[in-house]
């Protein structure tokens, strides 16, 4: 072989694949294959699905490709002439076709057994550019999939944020409806006592048989049942003033005064409240004051609802709070039987309820689970003792626990 035949065959081979772009490597190929070999014209099309021209160079003549197509048949490469003076030159790929033009006077047996030689070369350059441009589309389908995504996201977490937000108006409602109810019942009986003394002092009067002892007697019963329904005022008006307040509390007290809060309803409902297990020495811990309560009362009502479905004359809930080795342990107990094994798991979700539609929405247990453990650090089981329902409020001592 010639000295330029080697230079020529050199040149053109490392114009192969010196790119992962497709046009930008084919686009030097044929330039140089043009330039080494002079050629009049060349083009390349991929023909992976259709005849897609990719890159043209030189000076174009009229052709119809699919006419040359016909004319090579299955060969790889062909020459076949255009017109009385060119020659057209066929070079067919695994997935492209490159087409070169050349006078007729030019030898063309040392460029085609030269182009044949590259042959396994250009196939792997064009296949590795049509990956990559395979990769890089894959890649702009996986971008707009991911911003479909974040959009998407992006709008569920919006609706959620307005869930959340009507989750705990509907919270805040059901949390005064309860409070307003507690009131009621402990209202109740004072203001029938109050009622029957005033009816019983102006009957007396208006028959002038009002003595001193009996305006007295009647007197007293009014004043001090007022006393009660103003201390009854003070202790709701402190549980919702100081529901976001934080303090040092002696948890022992704060679990009595929830207690006394419902006394009065479970009085109503014949439910005996009982003291167990108390520590003797003060459980001093620093939360937000009417979480606590909010947790305990939520926990009660629910025992409170489960006990007057229940058919008895002795119907009790038991209370303790002592420490353990590592947390505050606050135990409220019932006797109504019970929770179903398949729903034990899922008292705890917002708005599972095992109540009709019209006595409740669930989220009172939810929210209690919601405050124990996000906001106190601490956890909220329950479990099925031999006479009922057992919730165990556990606050870790390492974290808000003083001396």
């Amino acid at each position: 072989m010639l000295l330029s035949q080697l230079s020529i065959s050199y040149k053109c081979h490392s114009s192969i694949g010196n790119s992962l772009k497709l046009k930008d490597m084919i686009n030097e190929v044929i330039k140089t294959f043009i330039m080494e070999t002079d050629a009049i014209y060349g083009s390349f099309y991929l023909t992976k699905e259709n005849i897609e021209p990719i890159v043209s160079h030189g000076k174009k003549l009229d052709f119809d490709i699919n006419d040359l197509l016909k004319k090579s048949k299955d060969e790889k490469i062909i020459v076949t002439s255009l017109s009385e003076t060119i020659n057209a030159l066929l070079y067919k790929l695994e997935n492209g076709l490159i087409i070169f033009f050349y006078d007729k006077e030019i030898d063309l047996e040392f460029i085609t057994s030269t182009y044949e030689s590259f042959r396994q070369k250009l196939n792997i350059s064009i296949n590795s550019c049509l990956n990559v441009q395979k990769l890089e589309e894959k890649n702009l389908e996986l971008e707009d999939l991911t911003l479909n995504l974040k959009a998407k996201v992006k709008t569920a977490i919006e609706l959620t944020k307005e869930k959340e937000k009507q989750f705990f108006e509907q919270l805040k409602m059901a949390q005064m409806g309860e409070l307003i109810g507690n009131i009621a019942h402990q209202w109740r009986q004072p203001l029938s006592v109050i009622s029957t003394a005033a009816s019983g002092m102006k009957i007396k009067k208006e028959l002038e048989v009002l003595s001193d002892e009996d305006f007295f007697h009647y007197a007293d019963s009014i004043l001090n049942n007022v006393t009660f329904l103003s201390d009854t005022i003070d202790e709701f008006r402190d549980y919702i003033k100081e529901s976001h307040k934080e303090k040092e509390i002696i948890v022992q007290d704060r679990v009595k005064m929830a207690f006394k809060m419902v006394e009065t309803s479970f009085s109503i409902e014949n439910i005996k409240i009982i003291e167990d297990t108390m520590e003797k020495e003060p459980i001093k811990f620093k939360l937000i004051l009417g979480e606590l309560l909010q947790v305990i009362i939520a926990i009660l009502n629910n025992a409170r609802e489960a006990l007057s479905s229940k058919k008895s004359s002795d119907n009790w809930v038991k209370y303790s709070a002592y420490k353990d080795e590592h947390s505050v342990v606050i135990t409220i107990e019932d006797n109504a039987g019970g929770i179903k094994e398949e729903i034990i798991d899922k008292i705890f979700n917002p708005y599972f309820t095992t109540k009709h539609q019209s006595h409740g929405t669930g989220i009172g247990l939810y929210s209690s689970y919601d405050i124990v453990v996000n906001h106190l650090g601490g956890t909220l089981d329950v479990e099925n003792s031999e006479h009922g329902a057992k919730f165990f409020i556990k606050l870790p001592l390492n974290i808000n626990y003083t001396i």
